[in-house]
C-alpha cells in the first residue's frame, strides 16, 4: 500500500517488529533518522554515529529502535539502502521518521528530493508493506517522512510528508535540536584523540596553523602581524612527516621548498609560507580526501624559523577540518619550553576513519622529533628560498 498524500494513514495493528528501509540510487548521501518525544518528556534521536553524538540505537532497551548503518557515504550512486527496526511504540508520545540529505545540507544547497528517486518502505512482521515516496518538489535538505501514533488497541503510520530547512527542522521536530552536522572538538591533554569519520569521498582535509599577534592585549595589528623578540619577528612554519601505505616516507615544509602535491603522491600540499606575518589565514596544508586510503600516518609539526622560542607568546593553534565533521583543535601556544620545534598532532588513517591524537612534544629540531616517533628519515641542513 502506498501512502501517497500527506495525512494518509495505515493501521499497522500490534507488532513485534517493524522494518523501515530508505532506498535510493542517485549519487547523493541520504540518511535515515528517527526523532522522538517519550511519554516521560525525554527527547532524542536515532541516527548515524558518523554525526557527532549520533547513536545507532538499541533494540533491547529504550528507545527500542536500531539503525543498520550509514550508506551512500561520499554521494555514491547505486543500490543504496539504510534500514531501521522498531520493536515497540508504547513509550513514545511522538515518533518521526526523517531523511536528511547530507550532500546538500553540508554544502548549504537546497535541491529537491524529487530528483533523487528515494522512497521509504515499511514492512511489518505480519508481512504488511507500505511505501512513502520522497517526491516533494519543495526545496530543502530534510524530509519529515512519516510519524507513528500508538493507541490502546492499535498503531498507525501517518504520511507526514514535509520538507524543511535545517533550522526549521531543529526547532519543530522533538529531539532534532541535538543533531549537528559539525562542531568543534578541543584535544586538551597530550594523548587525547578523536576519530573523524568522513562522509565525503572527495574534497580535502585542511590543516591550519595560526597564531595570535596580540596575546598581551596591545593595540591590534591583525593576525600574523610581526611578533617582536628584540628586533626580530617570530616566523612559525607548519610542516609534516608522512608515511604512505606502500612504505614511502618524507616531509613537507617551507624549509627546503618541499611543498608536496595535492593531485599525486603524497597527496599532501603546503599552500605557502607566510614570512611577513601579514596573512590572516595562517599557514595551511591540504590533504586529498580521494586518496586517504593510500596514506598510513601524518605527523604535523611547527617550528620557529626565526625569533626567540617563546611559545607562550605565540598562542599558536592548529586545527584539522574535514567537510561535515567536527573541527579538531590543538592548542600549542600556551606551552612554556625553550626548544624551538613542536610535534603537534598525529593523524592515523584506519580504513575510512582518521584518528587524530594530540602530541605537543618539544624537540631540538627535526632529527630529534624523527627519532622520537621512529620515522627513519635522513636530515640535512636547509634554508628557505
Amino acid at each position: 500500500m502506498e501512502l501517497k498524500q500527506k495525512g494518509a494513514k495505515a493501521d499497522i495493528g500490534a507488532f513485534k517488529q517493524i522494518k523501515l528501509s530508505l532506498v535510493w540510487t542517485s549519487a547523493v548521501d541520504l540518511d535515515l533518522m528517527a526523532f522522538y518525544k517519550a511519554k516521560d518528556g525525554k527527547t532524542g534521536g536515532v541516527y548515524s554515529d558518523n554525526y557527532t553524538g549520533g547513536s545507532l540505537g538499541n533494540l533491547n532497551e529504550f528507545p527500542f529502535i536500531q539503525l543498520s548503518g550509514d550508506e551512500g557515504v561520499g554521494a555514491v550512486g547505486g543500490d543504496n539502502r539504510e534500514e531501521m527496526r522498531i520493536m515497540k511504540l508504547d513509550d513514545f508520545e511522538e515518533l518521526y521518521i526523517c531523511a536528511l540529505n547530507f550532500t546538500d545540507a553540508s554544502s548549504g544547497v537546497n535541491n529537491v528530493f524529487a530528483e533523487y528517486d528515494a522512497r521509504v518502505e515499511i514492512l511489518t512482521d505480519k508481512g504488511e508493506s507500505h511505501t512513502v515516496a520522497l517526491d516533494s518538489n519543495q526545496p530543502g535538505p530534510v524530509a519529515v517522512i512519516c510519524k507513528f501514533a500508538s493507541g490502546f488497541i492499535s498503531n498507525e503510520i501517518i504520511n507526514d510528508s514535509e520538507v524543511m530547512s535545517l533550522d526549521e527542522f531543529r526547532s519543530r521536530v522533538p529531539g532534532a535540536s541535538q543533531l549537528k552536522l559539525a562542531s568543534k572538538i578541543t584535544l586538551k591533554s597530550k594523548g587525547d584523540s578523536f576519530v573523524i569519520k568522513p562522509k565525503v569521498s572527495g574534497g580535502e582535509i585542511l590543516v591550519n596553523l595560526n597564531w595570535n599577534q596580540n596575546p598581551g592585549g596591545q593595540q591590534q595589528k591583525g593576525l600574523l602581524s610581526k611578533l617582536f623578540s628584540g628586533n626580530k619577528a617570530t616566523d612559525l612554519d607548519l610542516g609534516c612527516l608522512f608515511e604512505m601505505q606502500d612504505g614511502l616516507k618524507g616531509s613537507i615544509q617551507p624549509l627546503g621548498d618541499a611543498f608536496g602535491a595535492f593531485d599525486h603522491p603524497p597527496y599532501i600540499f603546503h599552500s605557502g609560507d607566510d614570512r611577513t606575518g601579514a596573512y590572516s589565514e595562517g599557514e595551511n596544508m591540504r590533504i586529498n580526501l580521494s586518496y586517504i586510503n593510500t596514506i598510513k600516518r601524518i605527523l604535523f609539526y611547527t617550528y620557529i624559523y626565526e625569533g626567540a622560542p617563546k611559545w607562550s607568546d605565540t598562542d599558536a593553534t592548529v586545527t584539522v577540518k574535514v567537510p561535515g565533521q567536527p573541527l579538531i583543535e590543538v592548542l600549542v601556544g600556551s606551552q612554556r619550553d625553550s626548544r624551538g620545534f613542536c610535534a603537534i598532532a598525529l593523524l592515523e588513517f584506519e580504513g575510512k576513519d582518521i584518528k587524530v591524537t594530540k602530541l605537543v612534544t618539544f624537540h631540538n629540531g627535526h632529527q630529534e622529533c624523527d627519532q622520537t616517533y621512529r620515522w627513519g628519515l635522513r636530515w640535512v641542513a636547509g634554508s628557505k628560498s
